[in-house]
């Protein structure tokens, strides 16, 4: 009698990776992501805005927003892709799981921040998301359906290794130019991600996801595109904060 169950997570478990290939590979990565970090300065408009001193508080505050809208949009597929990834890997599942447990509600951090220069939670509600971050959610929901859930971890892996290398010199500046007090939500954020090793956590499932060279090369791939999608929320971002003012003040004078 034949058994019809499939999809369950019991195929050949053996990682595709060993052990030493699985941490060459993540070097290999981790290079790439330093390229695009170079590409993100060079080429996304006011990339370093919030590192500097002379902060655009529209600026500062709808990232705070977008920010705490895109946990709260993505987390909804994020949740999604753990059937998906079931489905392949029960190690992974687990991985995953506990990840999405530690950041699920990291949008409440981002919430209080914006309690902190005055945006109530009412404020925050009434503010419809860029089109840029409707699009990063409808690419996830995309991945999940036609392509598997490789590319949605692979965008956890992306945000978690720039947070872990570039948060750190942020918050410093952020303290400088908003107060300590007033980025606790921040803080709190970044020492989860860093003590907790994320970026870590997220490749442990990557391995187990990864069963071929195709997907290694896709993997390289979600990471181009997952960026890409980010430069056009900066973008959009920069053009309806730094940019409109500057505007404005031009039409004034």
């Amino acid at each position: 009698m034949q058994n019809r169950v499939t999809n369950a997570g019991y195929g050949n478990r053996k990682p595709f990776l060993g052990a030493a290939a699985s941490v060459a590979l993540r070097k290999e990565m981790d290079k790439q992501i330093d390229e695009q970090i170079l590409e993100w300065y060079a080429n996304v408009p006011a990339a370093a805005h919030l590192e500097g001193k002379d902060i655009n508080s529209e600026y500062y505050k709808r990232n705070l927003i977008e920010t705490a809208w895109r946990i709260r949009l993505l987390r909804v597929a994020e949740a999604k892709a753990l059937t998906e990834i079931a489905k392949v890997s029960p190690e992974a599942a687990q991985v995953w799981a506990n990840y999405e447990q530690e950041e699920m509600l990291h949008d409440e951090l981002f919430i209080q921040d914006l309690a902190k220069i005055g945006v109530s939670r009412e404020e925050f509600l009434a503010t419809e998301p860029y089109l840029s971050t409707k699009l990063l959610t409808g690419y996830f929901s995309y991945l999940l359906d036609h392509e598997g859930p490789l590319g949605v971890v692979a965008y956890s892996y992306l945000v978690e290794y720039v947070n872990v290398t570039l948060e750190p010199k942020k918050l410093v500046a952020l303290k400088e130019s908003i107060g300590e007090k007033n980025i606790g939500g921040q803080i709190s954020h970044s020492h989860t991600d860093i003590n907790d090793d994320h970026p870590g956590e997220v490749w442990a499932a990557v391995r187990f996801l990864i069963r071929s060279e195709e997907d290694v090369t896709a993997f390289r791939k979600y990471l181009q595109e997952h960026q890409s999608i980010l430069a056009m929320y900066f973008k959009e971002l920069y053009e309806n904060t730094i940019a409109g003012a500057t505007t404005g003040e031009k039409a004034a004078a």
